[in-house]
């Protein structure tokens, strides 16, 4: 074996390289702007070998997209279980990966196909019920930590990080509706 021999990667390590490739290329471009030799160019790799792993465009976009959800419901998890300590956790996970709220502002945004419509309502109600289940909150309350989430979402997309994202303001919105026992 030369030293000029490629090395190849194992399967999940690809699968990882085209999956990070593509939140970014999804983050910055959309399900309808993005492209899938963006994505194989900064994995390193083929196109046809992305297809080949993924069937196409709209299903990576949609495994993105579920990732993203994934890692808020971790985010969430991993907090005390008040909507302070949940938004509070939030407003990090979006400082520590950006691309996460642009993948989901993105899956709102290509909410006009069927399958992404399905695919983000399925991953937006469960959300929501996690927060109800792991705070006791009601709907209202569940409904105005999404909104203060939306808040903090937008305002980490257009990079205005001193408007309005700061835990204090967040928490005095979600006093209003979950007042301190």
């Amino acid at each position: 074996m030369t030293e000029d021999a490629p090395v190849r990667l194992p399967a999940a390590a690809r699968r990882a390289g085209i999956l990070d490739a593509a939140e970014l290329e999804f983050a910055r471009h959309g399900l309808a702007g993005g492209r899938l030799d963006a994505i194989a160019e900064r994995a390193g790799i083929s196109h046809p070998r992305v297809v080949q792993m993924f069937g196409s465009k709209k299903k990576l976009f949609l495994e993105v997209v579920d990732i993203a959800y994934g890692k808020i419901e971790t985010a969430f998890e991993r907090a005390e279980p008040t909507l302070t300590a949940l938004g509070d956790a939030y407003v990090r996970l979006l400082r520590r990966e950006s691309t996460v709220g642009m993948v989901v502002l993105q899956g709102y945004a290509a909410a006009g196909d069927d399958d992404v419509r399905q695919a983000v309502r399925r991953r937006h109600l469960d959300l929501m019920k996690s927060i109800a289940r792991l705070t006791g909150a009601d709907p209202l309350q569940v409904r105005t930590f999404f909104a203060t989430g939306l808040i903090q979402t937008v305002t980490g997309a257009l990079e205005l990080p001193e408007r309005r994202v700061d835990t204090a303001w967040s928490a005095w919105l979600l006093q209003l509706v979950d007042p301190p026992r």
